[in-house]
């Protein structure tokens, strides 16, 4: 892409917040590595505080967008649309990246107010459109919904190729708009951190660490399950993360006799050094889209435990030879820690998988697909 001037119509990344979520940090990154490439670049945030704005770069753009202070994030995303539309229409982008899930309908809903053709929207599906848990009419309500917003998308990225299959199959009217991406996971800190990392040796007690919200999704109840079956086992866990249930989790493993041996963090900002500092990334997910999280961990050369939360994950890590286990299952669990513990993986393969997410890769990949955005408007 050709160097930017200030007067060039911008590419736009809309975000909530710079909040604790990885959809947070991704969207972030993406906006950077675009504007250290010379591409006029603009945030367009509801909050311009929280865990990650530290991390926006100068040469980034961040707008804040009027939103009446009611109610809580969806309310306020559905207030804001006339705003986002009056600035859709004010600042003209050549593109809007919508961040994930949470942004995409009021953004299509926005640019569409906007009565802008000329503004390329580009949506992201983060997280599954259907998964466990869901009652009747709110799967309706979720199928409905993505297929509207991706029928007024002009591109639907996903972050695997079979998440891409698999949305155009059940959104046939719009097939040919869902392409997969690389999210940027990998920093070059992570990569180096797992250059000269020695394997553990199985008479070593393992290492064992957990990321993310502390919340259903995330399946902690089964992982503090899976660890009590192998409690006979030589491991320390520690769990980087927050969230409602917390209290609930923790009382959880002081029942099963685990207090001691697990501690709980609470919210990190960086996790790097723990990835470096542990054996086993342990993730317990019921549902994912694509999770950041063992990357990043592959990336330091810690192994990765999983469910079979994803299915791009899934087949991700079978090409370096690790198998998923099926999700809130604690005796799969527990098997699958069990042998990683016994019989410590070789890094080399996790680490080159890792290095395709890296945050140049990713960029790159990013500015491919705008570039085809645009040529096709």
């Amino acid at each position: 892409m050709t160097q930017s001037s200030p007067k060039t119509a911008p590419i736009v990344h809309f975000l909530y917040e710079p909040g604790d979520g990885g959809l947070d940090r991704v969207a972030i990154l993406l906006a950077n590595g675009m504007a250290e490439r010379g591409i006029a670049t603009e945030l367009w945030l509801t909050r311009t505080t929280g865990s990650v704005a530290h991390m926006i770069a100068p040469e980034v753009t961040v707008r804040l967008v009027p939103t009446p202070k009611i109610g809580g994030r969806g309310t306020r995303l559905v207030l804001q649309i006339p705003a986002v539309a009056r600035m859709i229409r004010k600042h003209r982008p050549k593109a809007i990246f919508s961040a994930g899930n949470q942004t995409n309908l009021s953004v299509a809903i926005a640019r569409k107010l906007a009565g802008s053709n000329s503004t390329r929207f580009i949506q992201k599906i983060t997280n599954p459109v259907m998964r466990p848990g869901l009652g009747l009419w709110l799967k309706i309500y979720r199928k409905w919904r993505f297929g509207f917003t991706a029928r007024f998308a002009d591109m639907c990225l996903t972050l695997s190729d079979a998440d891409a299959r698999h949305y155009s199959e059940i959104y046939p009217h719009a097939a040919g708009k869902f392409l997969s991406v690389s999210n940027p996971y990998v920093t070059p800190y992570m990569l180096s951190l797992g250059e000269d990392r020695d394997v553990r040796t199985p008479a070593t007690p393992a290492k064992l660490l957990a990321v993310g919200r502390i919340a259903p999704q995330k399946g902690y109840r089964t992982m503090i399950s899976a660890l009590a079956l192998i409690a006979d086992r030589p491991w320390s866990m520690t769990i980087l993360g927050d969230g409602s249930l917390r209290g609930e989790v923790e009382q959880h493993a002081r029942k099963l006799g685990l207090g001691d041996r697990i501690e709980f963090k609470g919210f990190v900002t960086d996790p790097t050094p723990y990835y470096a500092q542990s054996d086993i990334l342990v993730l317990s997910s019921q549902w994912e889209g694509f999770p950041a999280v063992p990357l990043e961990a592959m990336a330091t050369g810690c192994a990765v435990v999983a469910t079979d939360c994803s299915e791009g994950l899934t087949r991700l890590l079978r090409k370096t030879g690790l198998e998923t286990v099926p999700v809130q299952n604690p005796e799969a669990l527990a098997k699958a820690m069990a042998d990683a513990i016994e019989m410590p993986p070789t890094i080399a393969p996790l680490r080159a998988c890792a290095r395709t997410y890296s945050i140049e890769n990713s960029v790159e990949r990013h500015i491919e697909r705008l570039e085809q955005a645009l040529a096709a408007g």
